[in-house]
């Protein structure tokens, strides 16, 4: 189904019944986000539970934002979705920068959200060390350079070629791999430090992560089961960033027991 969220047009769809869950996905604009990330997922999921699946905007067949997006604005987009279907307090699975969506809910509007499920999850910088200060120095002295160019009429016409090659040199996959209408957002959001964050939220916590993660990598997990109240650990071995996917039973036992025991709480 297609809703309209804060002016956006905003592709959800339901399936299963029981107690509510909450699907968030990754980032990654993709005209199949809902279809390869959490149908999976969600059809395994469907048996016990209602199961939303909320595709981000920019993503699969969501609208685009008319500004750029903070983690604050994804948040509210999806509250705004679970307004109007009446979804209330459900267990919030996410995976990657859907994990940042979930951290915010939990933190800042904690009577709206159950259980957290987070795996891979986004949000933690780390810190800042001298090849991590030298590459983003050297990239704004290219910027300053490329800006000293564009002063100049017979060298303008370079100016873009050379801005693109600067960019693919010094900018992540993510951000190369993500439409220009959305790479203002894009840089809002990983720009944001969530670990402050951690300490509010109460919420029972499972984590699950890829031993060999290096998009959100494992000492980010550590991090949080730390840092979180009410948080646990699971590391899948020789697993990568998409741990939950490539070990879809086994992440749905996991969930599913965590579950079990939270309501025995």
């Amino acid at each position: 189904m297609i809703l309209t969220s804060r002016g956006i047009p905003a592709h959800v769809e339901q399936t299963g019944e029981g107690s509510p869950i909450l699907l968030l996905h990754g980032w990654g604009p993709s005209s199949v986000t809902l279809e390869k990330h959490l149908r999976p997922l969600a059809n395994r999921l469907k048996k016990n539970h209602q199961v939303t699946m909320v595709e981000f905007p920019g993503h699969g067949t969501s609208g685009l934002p008319d500004e750029n997006y903070e983690v604050s604005d994804y948040a509210l987009y999806v509250l705004s979705i679970m307004d109007q279907l009446n979804i209330e307090q459900p267990v919030v699975i996410a995976h990657s920068f859907g994990g940042r969506v979930a951290l915010w809910l939990a933190a800042n509007e904690p009577q709206r959200v159950g259980p957290l499920v987070l795996t891979g999850c986004a949000g933690l910088r780390p810190k800042p060390n001298f090849k991590s200060w030298l590459r983003k120095t050297t990239f704004k002295l290219g910027r300053l350079g490329l800006d000293v160019m564009g002063l100049f009429p017979k060298l303008r016409p370079q100016k873009d070629k050379w801005l693109t090659a600067l960019r693919k040199e010094f900018s992540s996959n993510d951000y190369l791999a993500t439409p220009e209408s959305l790479r203002g957002s894009f840089s809002r959001v990983v720009k944001k430090d969530l670990r402050p964050l951690l300490p509010k939220i109460k919420q029972q916590t499972l984590l699950i992560w890829g031993e060999n993660d290096t998009a959100t990598p494992l000492w980010m997990g550590r991090v949080m089961e730390k840092e979180l109240q009410n948080a646990r650990l699971l590391v899948y071995e020789a697993d990568d960033h998409f741990a939950y996917k490539n070990q879809l039973s086994r992440f749905v036992t996991a969930v599913e027991v965590f579950l079990e025991e939270v309501e025995e709480a």
